[in-house]
């Protein structure tokens, strides 16, 4: 499910109900989420009850919202804007309008030199659009000049290259990409926490070498890329619906390129995932 159809299933809700969803929808405990987010137990749960009297001031309790959201892959900014209008911080003041006064006469400048004044204003704006007109003009000329292409030299027709042989899929790290912000959640299968959170688009995550049974689960299959060594690792779901509890084992996701050889890169191809300074995770 997309974030636009999240806040569409929960449209009328509380910011606080909407957060809430989300987060048994990914499987997630309140602690969980504070252990990932910094953020106090109290206050998480004050958000999703709509305790507003329990929460610090309004600046921080929205910054709350916005890491909560970012946690559950959720755009923050609505979030928080919605957030501010529930605490009342949103409202705008109300406006009295000025009681009208008649012009003191003493005071009015002369009609003629009203109209001078507009009438030279007038002439100005022409001037300037006059101007604008030629300036342009001449601009585009000079680039249509400077971009003729020179004639273009026949192109040799490179001789056939043989198909490579396919290639065997070999072991090595296991890694997880992220192709777009996904939220995602590594565990071992004893319940220890390898990663959880929010993963940026470009950031990877490497699986340690001594994890025991390390199991996957994400709400949007389609931007999460595994690889073992060199090895692409097929789709693991179907790209829009939640995944749970899949294998990350280096053995089960070789089974899986073996039984879909067309998802094998070339042997001369480079290494597809290139983690980020900082984003790469090791326990």
């Amino acid at each position: 499910m997309s974030q636009g159809e999240e806040i569409e299933d929960d449209f009328g809700a509380r910011v606080g109900e909407r957060l809430a969803h989300a987060r048994e929808r990914r499987g997630l405990t309140l602690a969980e989420v504070a252990e990932t987010t910094r953020i106090p137990l109290r206050h998480l749960k004050a958000i999703e009850e709509g305790d507003y009297a329990s929460l610090p001031a309004p600046t921080y309790s929205a910054g709350f919202v916005k890491v909560y959201a970012k946690t559950l892959g959720l755009d923050p900014q609505p979030l928080s804007h919605a957030f501010r209008a529930e605490t009342g911080q949103a409202i705008a003041p109300r406006h009295e309008p000025a009681p009208y006064e008649p012009a003191d006469p003493a005071r009015t400048p002369p009609r003629g030199l009203a109209i001078l004044v507009v009438v030279i204003a007038l002439l100005a704006g022409l001037g300037y659009l006059y101007w604008r007109g030629t300036h342009e003009n001449a601009v585009e000329l000079a680039s249509a000049t400077q971009a003729e292409p020179a004639p273009a030299a026949a192109a040799a027709t490179p001789p056939p290259v043989a198909a490579a042989p396919p290639v065997a899929p070999t072991g090595g790290a296991v890694t997880v990409a992220a192709d777009g912000d996904v939220w995602m959640k590594i565990a071992q299968v004893d319940g220890k926490v390898l990663f959880m959170g929010l993963m940026k688009q470009g950031d990877s995550y490497t699986i340690p070498a001594d994890a025991v049974e390390p199991l996957l689960t994400t709400g949007r299959p389609g931007l999460t890329r595994v690889t073992v060594g060199s090895s692409v690792v097929p789709p693991l779901g179907d790209p829009d619906h939640m995944i749970k509890g899949v294998s990350l084992k280096a053995d089960s996701l070789l089974a899986r390129v073996t039984a879909s050889p067309a998802a094998q890169p070339p042997a001369n191809a480079a290494t597809p995932v290139e983690p980020i300074a900082g984003q790469n995770i090791t326990g």
